[in-house]
Parts: C-alpha cells; structure tokens; sequence
C-alpha cells in the first residue's frame, strides 16, 4: 500500500479524465478481467444462440416449410431465450459487474486496492441494492415519458428530465449504492441531488463520454460490417448462409472486445466524478482523513464512505430552478435533433438532385 497521505480534492476537467484514465490504464487487468467474468460467457452464448436462429431462418427446409407450428414453436423460443439473455445480463453485468468494478476503483482510489474475486466478495452486501436500484430507476424513466406527452409543461420539461436520469443519476447509482450505507429510493433521490450539484457540467461530462462510446465501440462495429460486406460481395462462391454466420460471428466478437475494453473505462470515469463530487459539495477529503482506519481485512473490503450529514437542509426533489433547466435542456435537444435530421434531409436531397 502506498504510504503517501491519501490526497482527495476537486479537480478540473481535465485532471479527472487523466485521473480516470491513469486508473484504468495502471488496474487494467483488474477491470478487464471483473468485467470477463460474466460478460464474456454471456456474449458467447448469445452468439451462439444468433447463429443457430440465423442459420435455421435462411436454411432450405425452414424457408420451403410451411408449418406455422415450426414457425411459432420457433418465434416463442426466440422470445423466450432473449428474455433470459436480458436478465441474466442485467443482474450479471449491470449488477454484479458493474458494482465489483465500483468497488475496486473506489478501493485503489482510496489507496485500498483489491483483487478481482475480493471486488465481488466487497459487493455481496450492496449488489441486490444496486440491482433494484436499477429498476425502480428504470421504472421512473418510463413515468417521465409519460409524463413528456402532457402538452406544454410535459413537453418543457419531460424531455429534459429523462436526459438528466438516463445520463447523470443512472450512472451515479452504482457508486452511491455500492459506496454508501443507503435504502433503495434514498439511493436514487442521493444520485439526483448530486447529479444536480453540478447540472450543466456534469450534462457534458455525459455526453462527452457517449460520444467517446460512440467512437470506441459503435463507430468500429458499422465500419468492420461494412468492409465485411465488400468482401463478401467480391466472393461470390461464399453462399449467403456462410456469408450471415460468419458476419454475425465477428460483429459479436467485435462488440464484445470493444465493450470489455470500454465499459470498465467509463465506470472508471463515473466513479471518479462520484469522488469529486463528493470532494467538492461535502468535503469528502477532510471527512475520509478523520475517519478511523481499520486493519481487519473483511472490513476493508467492504468499507462505506464516511456519511456527511445534512440535516436541516430539506430540499424539494425539483425546484424553479431544475424546471428551468429541464426546459431548456429540453429546448437545445429539440434543436440539436432538429439540426440532425435536417442535415440528413440536405443529404438526401442533394443525392437526389445529382448534387
């Protein structure tokens, strides 16, 4: 362990991408092999169930087939199979990844480090925290989009609203849930103050870190199958069959490279804004210096941040001042999406017109 006093302060933008990225760069093995071990399994078996769908959908004797019963006994294991894929990943890699991964940056950034099987065994106390966290999150983004369809407060404040959860107080859940001693909904409202503490430049942090995704991840899969395409298309002896199965095979080994390089890095990231957060509205720095220190090695692995208190300090979940900001987000969402699809119709027009 480093013998360094442990030093926790605000940080600029920039000293928290080089924070984070020197975390992961230095742990890279840690992260990487926390997130292997449900996501590379998961990956593997969906592949496997792809191909297999693929390869009966366009094979010979289903397409000459007319049996509906083939058909649907067909359509009901699909359903079937992905709505098990969907929550065994939900619950193995949103949940028990996700919040061993929290742990370990939160350990080695508190100059406590740990290793991949002790980041599962620090979570086993939070993990199914986490998880319903995740959900009843989950549920209340459906309730802002009904709420986004009431005309004229709806539509101000809805759409801007969803933006906030789905990219500021989804991604603080984890670290709230796994770092702090927090019921459920306590969890979500904590992820919500914090996330409004800081609301325009943690809006950007965001999507800084989407657009990042964007390029790491989505940008390499489209332009793999792409140049897959032009390949096939130059052998015309490979049949569609193989031409699918082998397209299929490597568009899912590409995503599941890319994702287990990527998501720990923004977890990583996230985690680090948790701290300076916490460091910068709750002097996080002086409470973790006055804290006592343990030498029981159990309770290291599983320790909880020290707890600020405010009491006294009741504030209403959205004040004047959020509705201001959800409209306005609302507002340059609207335009943005608006400046898209219109340079996107300016595309197709100039094709069209021979431009």
């Amino acid at each position: 362990m480093n013998e360094t006093p442990l030093v926790i302060r605000p940080m600029t933008l920039g000293e928290i991408l080089d924070k984070a990225i020197r975390l992961y760069r230095q742990n890279f093995l840690t992260f990487i092999g926390i997130f292997a071990i449900p996501y590379i399994p998961l990956v593997i078996i969906q592949m496997i169930f792809t191909v297999l769908y693929t390869t009966t959908m366009i094979s010979p004797d289903f397409l000459q087939s007319a049996d509906p019963t083939t058909t649907m006994g067909l359509g009901i294991v699909t359903i079937i199979s992905s709505v098990v894929f969907l929550i065994a990943n939900f619950i193995l890699v949103s949940g028990f990844a996700t919040g061993a991964i929290t742990r370990a940056v939160a350990n080695i950034y508190t100059d406590k480090p740990i290793g991949i099987l002790d980041s599962y065994r620090a979570i086993s106390g939070s993990v199914w925290k986490l998880i319903w966290a995740i959900v009843l999150c989950t549920l209340i983004l459906f309730i802002v989009l009904i709420w986004a369809i009431v005309p004229v407060v709806g539509w101000l404040s809805g759409p801007g609203i969803f933006v906030f959860i789905a990219l500021i107080v989804s991604p603080l859940i984890a670290p709230i849930a796994v770092l702090e001693n927090l019921g459920i909904s306590k969890t979500i409202r904590r992820a919500w103050d914090l996330g409004r503490s800081r609301f325009w430049w943690l809006i950007g942090y965001a999507l800084v870190l989407t657009l990042l995704g964007q390029l790491i991840v989505t940008g390499p899969v489209y332009l793999l199958s792409a140049i897959l395409q032009g390949v096939f298309a130059s052998l015309p002896d490979l049949g569609y069959e193989m031409q699918t199965i082998v397209d299929t095979i490597v568009s899912n080994l590409l995503t599941m490279a890319l994702g287990l390089l990527y998501t720990p890095l923004q977890l990583t990231m996230m985690t680090v804004v948790y701290f300076d957060l916490r460091a910068r509205s709750e002097g996080l720095d002086l409470a973790l210096q006055l804290s006592p220190q343990t030498e029981n090695q159990s309770e290291t692995l599983s320790t909880t941040l020290p707890e600020i208190s405010n009491t006294g300090q009741v504030t209403p979940v959205i004040t004047g001042i959020d509705m201001g900001r959800f409209a306005l987000l609302s507002l340059v969402g609207v335009l943005i999406f608006a400046c898209y699809f219109g340079f996107l119709f300016m595309i197709v027009g100039a094709a069209m017109y021979g431009f």
